[in-house]
């Protein structure tokens, strides 16, 4: 009787069929496509994120060196100090080159801006220009205000029109007296 209960047994498991087979490979066929785009979306939306973080961080610190080099403060990135309340115009604008890690690397050109820089460690280009604001409820032409167009762009080595940008319009007051 043990010997028919060891054979019943090893009867039992003798393997998979041919449609149990295709079945499972069916499966795996379905599944290994959605986690693996699951993940390229997960990463493109976390490096996203962190250029998205790291922009307007880059941004603040181009604003408060500016400042900092119209308050007649030191500045790295502003040598000699720019005039106020006008920087570069929309054709020509500042370009100022950065790392992965947000680090000032060197001033730029016209052509790292528009074709994408040649400097390997540079990541992120920061194009700015400035132009005088006049505030709406003052009457007289007054040169107190500077509206400052900041554009960070990621990745630096890219053409302008293939980077992810990230605009900003800052008003900045005379730090000085006139």
């Amino acid at each position: 009787m043990n010997l028919r209960f060891h054979r019943r047994l090893a009867h039992r498991h003798r393997g998979l069929t041919l449609m149990e087979a295709v079945v499972a490979l069916g499966v795996i066929a379905v599944a290994v496509p959605l986690i693996l785009s699951a993940t390229a979306v997960s990463a493109r939306t976390r490096m996203n994120a962190e250029t998205d973080t790291r922009s307007s961080w880059l941004a603040r610190t181009v604003q408060r060196e500016l400042t900092d080099a119209w308050r007649d403060l030191p500045s790295t990135m502003f040598t000699p100090k720019p005039a106020f309340p006008a920087i570069g115009s929309v054709d020509a604008p500042e370009v100022l080159l950065f790392d992965a890690d947000g680090k000032y690397l060197t001033r730029g050109n016209s052509n790292d801006y528009v074709e994408g820089t040649r400097n390997d460690k540079a990541v992120y280009v920061v194009s700015l220009y400035a132009q005088k604001q006049n505030p709406a409820n003052f009457t007289v032409n007054d040169d107190s205000l500077s509206r400052v167009q900041i554009t960070v762009g990621h990745n630096a080595r890219a053409p302008v029109g293939k980077r992810n940008t990230h605009s900003y319009s800052i008003l900045i007051p005379r730090q000085t007296s006139p």
